[in-house]
């Protein structure tokens, strides 16, 4: 273990890595070991064919299969692939393929998630040996047992999956930090029977984002955008509550603070937030709140860029209300944004500046994020749609720490309950280290 004097994670900052609320592979010997592996592989699939369309994220989670491989552990794999009624729940036989083909290590892939061929296989395992069962959401109480009810994970861990595979296994490592907001029996029910570790992605996600929040290079900058204006919002407070310096806000969650500082932004932006942000009135409650007490620190535009019939047309914030809707941030916003992120030390981006699917509407997105390409510092992105448009920008490499999570990259953020990190924190004070 590392004795890196003021290492930061999640939990904060220690003089060494021990002070960890969560254990990782580092913390045990697993040579022969029988390791159930929890990664999340959910992919981009061709509903005709059953084809992976990115396998971005199987390639994420390659290190840690190879590296339990290469340590002569015998490796069980659980993962999913969507969910119920999706054109894409498909079986994982072809995830296993790819995952297998990245790694150069044969990957037996079984149809079967705790029956008898599935519990044969295990048994069989030699060290080395990988294994990958079938997607875990085919079976009905990984979809069911989904709540963290009575602050336990108590239902969970008393499925049917849990049961059967459990007793066949030394140690549990959860490596889907990108499922690490679900409560379901794959993440969280087998850290009450077995140890419950991090994999390389879930403690590299936790390190980081932890770190550029609490404690990366100055100045420290958010760059929060999109439509998800509610999460934005919470994430802003719990930035500037952490000590990031300013928040630079494009999309809905710009809207949503020029509401707030008293601008009406017109008809068709006020309709998009009142019908598609839940408890609306309460997420600019929020805002106005935030602005009242960290005004010098939220930076919104002091101009946008209107659809005129399919055509920008750029205006100041003082010719607002107006009957077209506010599909980017103006020009002269765009050059203050990136003067911002030019001088950071830390920048945290997470949501578009606009519509930037829509090329007419894709300058403020696009030029904010090639600036925090070009940033030499501390740059991280975070998960879900924000990800997507910086790789289908070319930026991806140019980038820190690229989030794998969407709605877990989120909730984190936003300092919600992770119950996998929940899970993996009690099972570290239930169990003494090997």
């Amino acid at each position: 273990m590392g004795q890196n004097s003021g290492y930061t994670t999640v939990d904060g900052e220690f003089d060494t890595l021990e002070d960890r609320s969560f254990l990782t592979i580092d913390d045990f010997k697993i040579e022969g070991k029988v390791i159930i592996l929890r990664i999340d592989i959910n992919s981009s699939v061709n509903p005709e064919n059953g084809d992976i369309l990115d396998n971005t994220r199987i390639k994420r989670h390659a290190d840690t299969v190879k590296e339990l491989s290469e340590k002569n552990a015998k490796i069980i794999i659980l993962a999913h692939q969507s969910r119920p009624g999706k054109l894409d729940f498909v079986s994982l036989k072809k995830h296993a393929k790819i995952m297998s083909d990245i790694i150069n290590i044969k990957i037996k892939f079984v149809p079967d998630l705790y029956g008898k061929e599935a519990i044969s296989s295990i048994q069989k395992l030699k060290n080395s040996d990988i294994l990958m069962l079938e997607n875990v959401r085919f079976d009905e109480q990984e979809i069911e047992l989904n709540k963290f009810e009575n602050n336990n994970f108590e239902k969970q861990s008393n499925s049917k999956m849990v049961a059967k595979l459990s007793p066949l296994a030394d140690l549990f490592i959860n490596d889907a930090f990108a499922a690490a907001h679900r409560c379901q029996p794959s993440l969280v029910g087998f850290a009450e029977k077995l140890p419950a570790i991090a994999g390389r992605v879930m403690q590299r996600e936790l390190d980081f984002l932890g770190k550029a929040i609490a404690s990366g290079p100055q100045p420290r900058i958010a760059i929060l955008g999109g439509s998800k204006a509610a999460d934005s919002v919470a994430i802003s407070e719990y930035f500037l509550k952490k000590g990031v310096d300013y928040v630079l806000t494009g999309g809905v969650v710009a809207n949503i603070f020029l509401i707030a500082a008293g601008i009406n932004i017109g008809k068709s932006s006020n309709e998009f937030i009142k019908k598609n942000i839940p408890n609306y009135e309460d997420v600019i409650d929020k805002a106005k709140y935030l602005l009242k007490n960290y005004n010098d620190q939220i930076i919104y535009p002091n101009d946008v860029a209107l659809n005129n019939e399919g055509n920008r047309l750029g205006v100041q914030i003082e010719s607002l209300p107006t009957e077209y809707p506010i599909h980017d941030i103006g020009l002269d916003t765009l050059v203050n944004y990136i003067e911002y992120i030019d001088k950071a030390g830390t920048v945290i981006a997470n949501g578009p500046m606009g519509v930037f699917e829509d090329a007419e509407f894709a300058v403020g997105t696009r030029e904010v994020f090639q600036s925090i390409s070009n940033n030499p510092n501390m740059t991280v992105v975070g998960g879900g749609e924000t990800a997507m448009a910086f790789n289908q920008m070319g930026l991806t490499s140019k980038i820190e720490h690229v989030s794998t999570g969407g709605g877990a990259c989120i909730a984190f953020m936003a300092d919600e309950t992770m119950p996998a990190l929940e899970a993996m924190r009690r099972s570290k004070n239930k169990y003494s280290k090997e």
